[in-house]
């Protein structure tokens, strides 16, 4: 997957986190030396199995960006042994957006047979949730920047991955400040009534969205004019590390193809044809 994609994100609902506390007496706590040992960020993973007592496990790593391997594998090895069809896309996303957060308050719930996961915090929260899982819309913060991948698409590669097999991402507000993403996956049993049931879906491009002769540097330009809504070679050129004469070739590239538009300062804005293809590009990440 292309090195600059980020996010921001997720929250908690009350009946969870009741049941949580509602638990926390009997919880069995599981460590092991190398998960707790260092002082870095951590994180509390449950797993709620039917009707059971909540397994509860505390995981810890150095830095974020082991944090978010580290994490995702746990609970994705979590998933599969509940039997689950959560896809672990969507849950590398949204575990990754806890570092807008500090990790504060970190909790990953496994829940409904590993068909449900909520990833909980006690951070500042999503501002504008409308539009969180919108390509191309970011808040990572220039601090978070070296440690995540930042073009505004780890929401919308969350959802992504969680529909194509049938299944949602939801933001809410956490109780007490913070957010909470939940990725929810139906049943075998749920599918496959679904897909009996289902009528064929109506696709803007019956055919795909047109294949765009452009090089993988020119995506990036795309997807960077994207997240910042106008730019000029300058702005590409810093955000690429090119030179702003390759820049200047690039969005001129992208305009002849539709992509890109200019404005009357002579800026760049995406193209619907653009904003497109950027999601199709980016669904492709989604293996």
């Amino acid at each position: 997957m292309p090195a600059n994609v980020g996010f921001m994100l997720l929250s908690y609902s009350a009946v969870i986190r009741g049941a949580l506390n509602s638990h926390l007496g009997m919880m069995r706590t599981q460590r092991t030396p190398r998960e707790t040992d260092q002082a870095g960020v951590g994180v509390r993973i449950a797993v709620y199995p039917g009707g059971g007592t909540p397994e509860i496990t505390e995981v810890s790593a150095s830095n974020p960006g082991s944090a978010t391997r580290k994490f995702t594998r746990f609970v994705s090895e979590k998933v599969r042994e509940s039997g689950g069809r959560v896809p672990e896309e969507s849950i590398r996303e949204v575990v990754e957006n806890l570092i807008h957060a500090g990790y504060r308050g970190a909790v990953i719930s496994v829940l409904d047979d590993g068909n449900v996961v909520r990833v909980s915090d006690k951070g500042p929260g999503v501002e504008n949730k409308s539009r969180a899982m919108e390509y191309g819309f970011s808040g990572a913060a220039p601090g978070a920047l070296g440690e995540i991948r930042g073009v505004g698409a780890g929401l919308g590669i969350a959802r992504a991955a969680a529909e194509k097999v049938g299944g949602t991402l939801t933001i809410e507000d956490n109780i007490g400040g913070g957010t909470v993403a939940t990725i929810s996956v139906a049943g075998d049993e749920a599918v496959t009534e679904e897909k009996k049931a289902a009528p064929p879906p109506q696709r803007r491009y019956p055919d795909g969205v047109p294949r765009m002769n452009i090089s993988e540097r020119q995506q990036k330009a795309l997807i960077t004019v994207l997240e910042c809504g106008e730019v000029g070679p300058s702005t590409v050129a810093d955000r690429l590390e090119i030179s702003v004469s390759t820049a200047y070739r690039d969005l001129s590239v992208l305009e002849e193809h539709g992509l890109v538009m200019a404005d009357e300062s002579g800026k760049r804005l995406i193209s619907p044809l653009g904003r497109d293809l950027v999601e199709a590009i980016i669904n492709a990440w989604v293996k």
